[in-house]
């Protein structure tokens, strides 16, 4: 076999094992980023720090179905969904500062935005709106979402999952909780209780 057949070889190989190997030229940096962010070359060393693998899913688990890893160039707000301040785990936390964030404001109703960003009732409540912002230089990986079955969400009657959306990617910062350096949040009091017909307004 000839050198080009053999690098081609493992290229189609690294793509079906790791769908992130490839990030820029299938995907570009999106509209709204434009101007505020850089890709980030696999040889980069921030590269690593940005964790794509987990962000990146197969089929049916959620996350993102492909990624691009960014440096931000400059300030971007970032939004972010969660159950509420009474909602709280086994440690006594909230789900407020979490991995995953979107770049576009809020808009539409409750149901509409768990369809586009494809989240389980069991992972989020969505009932109140979080905002706050990545700093200039944060390395943070985006992406469209990946589908989510029955399986993945919990749900035994096999009636909850999402499909796939291309339109509205995600945001996933990793280990966004030991980040404050780069992301940016002012106290939880600052949040507000969605209207669930209108996210962007609070809740009447």
């Amino acid at each position: 076999m000839k050198l080009p057949s053999i690098l081609l070889s493992f290229s189609l190989l690294a793509l079906s094992l790791f769908p992130g190997y490839v990030q820029s030229g299938d995907l570009q940096v999106p509209a709204a980023l434009q101007g505020k962010a850089e890709v980030v070359a696999a040889t980069d060393p921030d590269y690593a720090r940005a964790e794509i693998t987990a962000a990146v899913k197969t089929e049916g688990q959620g996350g993102i179905s492909q990624g691009l890893v960014l440096r931000l160039t400059d300030d971007v707000p970032v939004y972010r969904m969660w159950s509420g301040p009474t909602k709280k785990d086994s440690r006594g936390n909230t789900n407020r500062i979490g991995q995953w964030w979107s770049y576009d404001a809020p808009k539409g109703d409750q149901a509409g935005y768990r369809k586009d960003y494809e989240i389980c009732m069991g992972w989020n409540d969505l009932t109140w709106m979080a905002s706050c912002t990545l700093k200039k230089g944060s390395v943070v990986v985006v992406g469209p979402g990946q589908s989510v079955s029955a399986q993945t969400c919990g749900d035994p009657s096999g009636q909850e999952s999402y499909p796939a959306n291309a339109e509205d990617w995600q945001v996933y910062v990793a280990k966004a909780w030991a980040r404050s350096a780069e992301l940016s949040c002012p106290p939880d009091s600052a949040d507000y209780e969605v209207n669930p017909a209108n996210i962007a307004t609070k809740k009447p």
